[in-house]
């Protein structure tokens, strides 16, 4: 092919691709009852297992090495120089060793229940089928084809089906007609990633656009639908990897890694709801949070001292604008030391915490991962990292060290348990004064070869520096993805036991998979632009879509200067996000909601009031995140898997099951066209009601973003607070819209772990048709949670309400 002009000839290094099978390994165990779950095809240069976990769920192992393993030693230095420790040989995984690295992920095999599956051999192929798939492996080219029980066929290997060449493993799998590719974790641009490339890198994505691949969050996951069927890949890789979804070669699509073996797993829907569930259950779901921080949270760089700090509270609490939490960021530290506060702009973090505490706010500090390298200084941090050689070293035993925030810094290891319990301990110097949640930054690491304020380029720690406890020592190479979620995983453990009985709220800026385990996400540093706000939904769905439901983008931009107009919009989007924070960088325009004038504080007000009035139903969405996976914001491609006019709709998107909203993304616009999908829908503010599939054009003041309601749609509204807490909750209205429906909404106590033993409760609400009646069923409350008589007002729109105590006991409402 022609060259670009000016560049070199490349010629790429072939791919040694995965020989014929030879013979299968199986026990008569395995014909007979399906007591094993793996099954190991032995080839000709490379070795294949397939582990059947799952009815919907399947492992797939290629390896063309054996794993290996070593031994360590240490040695002091000579007087005088730095201490330099010999690094024990690193465990280079392999077929068979993954399941017991330190910093696996996933479930393991074994912990899965064993299912039945039957196994069966010809000449051409081995089949292995079970409840609702069918594998089939060809012995000729040791290719993998997946059917569902109509024999479609999903995520089947291309020709070559798997290979590697020095440094890389792959595989290659075909994408089917009408295919649509989702999820990748954060990812810029649109929905729809067919024909894109997706690089799974932590990286610090300052300044991102459309364009940009690598992001702060490498998760290596994705949903493949067409309208009959869906299907999900989690490619388990924590080196270097990428996503060639059909950009090099049309219908095709490669996964490489870096790493020493392909390793994935297949996960079959048919609908995006089954493949969340597994993927969850795989990797983690996330902790039901604090309810506070479900409120608005108000952040910038900086609320430089504590006379600013109160008079921004002060501010809300005088305009009555809700709000529930202020979040710290860098300046509130001794000269960016972490773990400390700055002796003139916060005297007495305590006393400033209780009296925010006492007019309702909590208050969230940023903690990044670089300690400030500072010998003999007493500065304790830094001291007990290097005396218990807790900091990362390069190969050759010497500390590493790189520029952020504090000057010369030196960075934990969070791949050791050990410096993980120790990090997440020293969060109490600042929950011992109030603090109730944690902000990580700069975590992928973001680290600068010299001074900040002198440039440079931005390095991380060397590839080969090791990394993890002895026992399984690594290098960066493979953790490097893992540093932010270790980082967050130490804060969240640590949290649990210095605030004992309390939630914490944790946000973090980079991560993996199995980061919902641990904390919410931030999108990093977006900009005010309008490009930015339309890009907002969806990333989160995206994110969503990886199985990361407590995410958020910063309302108004955080780099530039938001106009009142654009700052409207996105308080009107920011609403919905799952994580509702306003955030502004250091060198921008105040963008606090009263700053852009009436008519914008007005709006901001009424939108934020509407997110309070929506606790309830917003809170039930976090339970079902919690325990099923379930995004909290949603594409309409989740719920209309089979209409092809939902398969780019990015601008529109689900909060939960039944909110829809089409937001104005672009500056001057007060009309919109809106697609409703299937179904009877109505217009949130009039009432209207219209009959999908149809689009209409929607008329979008700056007042009013366009909100829709399904029909039988059931929503708890909560009266206005200016915190979560301020008051009890002694009057509910439950808004149901005609059509049949049912929804199921839960309460707990919104700050304990009693939940966990049961302590919550759920009450079933069920709306259909009778004849010409609504009639709305509500089952007994069930669970321990104890909630006192309060009165509830079920509204049936546009039809009529009734009135009553609410004790808990069944009732069967008739309207009109």
């Amino acid at each position: 092919m022609p060259q670009y002009f000016g560049k070199l000839q490349t010629t790429e290094q072939p791919w040694s691709i995965i020989g014929s099978v030879q013979s299968i390994d199986k026990t008569d165990s395995l014909r007979d009852s399906c007591a094993s779950r793996t099954i190991h095809f032995n080839c000709t240069n490379s070795s294949l297992n397939i582990s059947i976990l799952a009815p919907n769920l399947i492992r797939v192992r290629m390896s063309p090495n054996p794993p290996h393993l070593g031994r360590a030693r240490r040695h002091r230095p000579y007087k005088g120089e730095e201490e330099i420790i010999d690094q024990p040989p690193l465990n280079k995984g392999g077929l068979g060793g993954v399941e017991s690295r330190s910093h696996s992920i996933t479930v393991p095999d074994e912990e899965w229940e064993i299912i039945p599956f039957e196994v069966r051999e010809t000449d051409e192929k081995i089949e292995i089928e079970t409840s609702q798939i069918l594998i089939s492996v060809k012995r000729d080219r040791t290719s993998i084809e997946c059917f569902d029980k109509s024999g479609k066929p999903f995520a089947s290997d291309c020709d070559p089906s798997m290979g590697w060449r020095t440094g890389a493993t792959a595989g290659w799998k075909r994408i089917e007609a009408d295919e649509h590719f989702y999820g990748f974790g954060q990812r810029t641009g649109f929905l729809d990633k067919l024909s894109e490339v997706k690089t799974n890198w932590t990286t610090d994505s300052l300044d991102y656009n459309s364009l940009t691949d690598e992001m702060y969050q490498a998760i290596a996951f994705y949903i493949a639908m067409n309208p009959d069927r869906a299907y999900g890949i989690f490619f388990n890789t924590t080196f270097w990897s990428q996503f060639d979804i059909g950009a090099q070669q049309p219908g095709v699509l490669r996964m490489e890694t870096r790493g020493p073996e392909l390793d994935y797993y297949i996960i079959y829907g048919p609908e995006p709801a089954q493949i969340l569930a597994t993927y969850t259950q795989l990797t983690g779901r996330m902790p039901l949070p604090p309810k506070w921080a479900l409120g608005y949270h108000q952040c910038r760089w900086s609320y430089e001292s504590e006379d600013i700090v109160r008079e921004l509270a002060k501010e809300f609490r005088d305009r009555a604008i809700p709000c529930d939490v202020i979040h710290l960021d860098i300046d509130y530290m001794r000269g960016y030391r972490v773990f400390t506060w700055s002796p003139k702009r916060f005297p007495d973090p305590a006393k400033l915490i209780a009296d925010l505490k006492a007019a309702g706010f909590k208050v969230v500090t940023i903690v990044d991962p670089g300690v400030k390298y500072e010998p003999e200084a007493d500065y304790e941090i830094f001291d007990r990292g290097v005396e218990n050689d807790y900091f990362v070293r390069t190969a050759e035993g010497k500390l590493f060290h790189g520029y952020v925030w504090p000057d010369k810094a030196v960075f934990p290891d969070f791949l050791r348990p050990e410096v993980r319990q120790w990090w997440g301990e020293l969060h109490k110097t600042l929950t011992d004064v109030g603090i109730a949640g944690i902000w990580n930054d700069m975590n992928e690491p973001a680290i600068a070869e010299r001074p900040f304020g002198d440039g440079g380029e931005h390095i991380s720690f060397p590839l080969d520096a090791p990394q993890g406890p002895e026992s399984d020592r690594t290098t960066h190479a493979e953790t490097h993805n893992l540093y932010g979620l270790m980082m967050a995983k130490a804060c969240a453990e640590g949290l649990q036991k210095v605030r004992s009985g309390e939630r914490s709220f944790v946000l973090t800026r980079s991560g993996f998979a199995g980061v919902q385990r641990y904390s919410s996400v931030w999108m990093g540093d977006n900009q005010s632009q309008w490009e930015h706000l339309e890009m907002s939904l969806p990333m989160l769905c995206n994110m969503g879509l990886s199985g990361v439901a407590f995410v958020g983008c910063d309302i108004g931009g955080f780099a530039g200067n938001a106009t009142a107009e654009l700052f409207a919009r996105w308080m009107q989007v920011g609403m919905l996000y799952p994580l509702m924070r306003g955030h502004s960088a250091m060198s921008t325009a105040q963008h606090e909601p009263w700053v852009f004038g009436s008519r914008t504080e007005k709006i901001c007000r009424e939108y934020i009031n509407l997110r309070y009035q929506l606790l309830p139903y917003i809170y039930t969405l976090f339970w079902e995140a919690a325990t099923t996976g379930t995004p909290i914001l949603r594409p309409l491609l989740y719920h209309f898997p089979r209409d092809r006019a939902t398969y780019h709709l990015y601008d529109q998107v689900l909060l939960g099951p039944s909110l829809m909203a089409a937001p104005v993304y672009r500056p001057g616009v007060e009309h919109r066209a809106v697609y409703l999908p299937e179904g009877t829908w109505y217009d949130w503010w009039t009432g209207e009601c219209y009959q999908g599939p149809m689009h209409i054009l929607a008329y979008a003041p700056l007042e009013r973003m366009p909100l829709y309601v399904r029909g039988g749609g059931i929503m708890a509204i909560a009266p206005v607070k200016q915190f979560v807490s301020e008051e009890p909750l002694e009057s509910l209205k439950m808004r149901i819209w005609p059509g049949s429906g049912e929804w199921t909404f839960y309460e707990d106590d919104g700050h304990s772990f009693e939940h966990e033993q049961g302590v919550w409760a759920t009450t079933n609400y069920k709306v259909y048709l009778e004849g010409e009646k609504i009639i709305v069923e509500i089952a007994a409350r069930e669970g321990q949670f104890s909630i006192s008589e309060r009165e509830v007002i079920v509204e049936v729109v546009g039809v009529g309400e009734q009135r009553f105590t609410d004790d808990g006991t069944a009732r069967r409402l008739t309207f009109g």
